[in-house]
């Protein structure tokens, strides 16, 4: 008989899947994902978007691939943030987030931390634009995202109602949490300290304000790529490539049809 030690990684179920359950506390699963991830309550999280950068890369050093992009393939239209943000597939052996980029920046960071709690509960599922879930494992998702970005207690102690306008509170709330407005916008919402018309009306700015930006320019086209398809599963692929175990032509259908003759370069921009 063969040790567990002697069989590859990969042949054992991961165990972050299904490692508490529907059952558990939102506590409970906060303090679990700190515990596994190594982030603790008060981290230093720089940008919201380093943050995010951050997070995303101790997932994948859990074993869970994370694919982060705004279509799938060439001949698709582009995905639709009203039809869904994200989704999570609870694989025993392959579990996989993927995050909508044709969402806003920072509605990125909420759904990423959404989705890992579907893996953690062993629950796969689909995000949609709602603020808020109706099936029983999107009411857990939603809270314990909240809380592992932005702490109920924290939050309502830095709140000060006497502001002019609910929105001035963000920037002092940004600065402390490092999350994006759109998340502080969200917890505001499910603590009650605003209403579901003024969260709609903000986050439709928000989108708006994005959009705008999209249209002026982003990084090149390997930055992007590399943001968009798990950097796990990128280096796995180039590194086999590059070593001749799997065909250029295949390796490039594999990488979101970045083209054979380019390969070695977006192996650059991985550090591979």
């Amino acid at each position: 008989m063969f040790g567990r030690e002697s069989v590859p990684v990969y042949l054992w179920p991961n165990i972050i899947v299904g490692r508490l359950s529907i059952q558990s506390t939102v506590e409970g699963i906060v303090d679990d994902m700190r515990k596994m991830l190594d982030v603790p309550a008060h981290p230093h999280r720089g940008s919201w978007q380093d943050y995010y950068k951050t997070l995303a890369c101790k997932i994948e050093s859990l074993g869970i691939l994370v694919m982060r992009q705004s279509s799938i393939g060439h001949h698709t239209r582009p995905l639709n943030v009203e039809e869904f943000r994200g989704f999570a597939i609870a694989d025993d052996y392959a579990p996989i987030i993927f995050v909508n980029h044709a969402d806003a920046l920072g509605a990125r960071l909420f759904t990423l931390m959404h989705e890992l709690c579907h893996i953690w509960i062993g629950q796969s599922g689909i995000s949609d634009s709602g603020s808020l879930g109706r099936r029983d494992e999107e009411v857990l998702c939603n809270p314990v995202a909240a809380e592992f970005l932005v702490p109920e207690k924290e939050l309502l102690d830095l709140w000060l109602v006497e502001q002019q306008t609910w929105e001035s509170n963000l920037p002092l709330l940004e600065a402390h949490f490092h999350v994006s407005t759109w998340t502080l916008a969200r917890r505001a919402l499910s603590l009650s300290l605003i209403t579901q018309d003024e969260y709609t009306n903000y986050i439709a700015d928000r989108q708006k304000a994005y959009k705008k930006r999209e249209a002026q320019g982003g990084p090149n086209y390997y930055q992007t790529k590399k943001a968009q398809i798990s950097g796990l599963f990128s280096r796995a692929v180039v590194t086999e490539a590059l070593n001749g175990q799997l065909l250029l032509r295949e390796a490039s259908q594999f990488l979101d049809g970045i083209k054979p003759g380019k390969i070695a370069n977006f192996a650059r921009e991985l550090g591979v």
